[in-house]
């Protein structure tokens, strides 16, 4: 049995540890879109702020401004293609219709 690293220092041993602090409840499901979209907004308006933040290389803190931009801009970059590769899946549907209408305008042609 392992022992009590209390036993040494019992004045410790309420100090050890804050105070546990009871989990919120789970969001409604019903109400998920609607919180997803606000904390998208809150997200948005954080990474705003960070792109923003000035760069001076006398700052203390200008390693750690640097590695926000630079993670932010990166994570910005890959959604925007996300979202263009998605838009391009959606638009190669459309354009497999125009390969079809193009061979059947070919063949009308060849038959005149």
């Amino acid at each position: 049995m392992t022992p009590d690293p209390f036993d040494e220092y019992p004045e410790l041993r309420d100090k050890a540890f804050p105070p546990l602090v009871p989990a919120p409840p789970p969001p409604d499901v019903s109400a998920m879109p609607e919180e997803f979209a606000k904390s998208t907004i809150l997200a948005l308006r954080a990474q705003q702020e960070i792109l923003e933040m000035s760069l001076d290389e006398n700052d203390p803190h200008f390693r750690a401004k640097l590695s926000a931009k630079a993670s932010v801009s990166s994570g910005q970059i890959n959604a925007q293609l996300k979202a263009d590769e998605q838009r391009l899946r959606g638009q190669l549907a459309v354009t497999s219709y125009y390969e079809e209408l193009k061979k059947a305008l070919e063949d009308f042609r060849a038959k005149k």
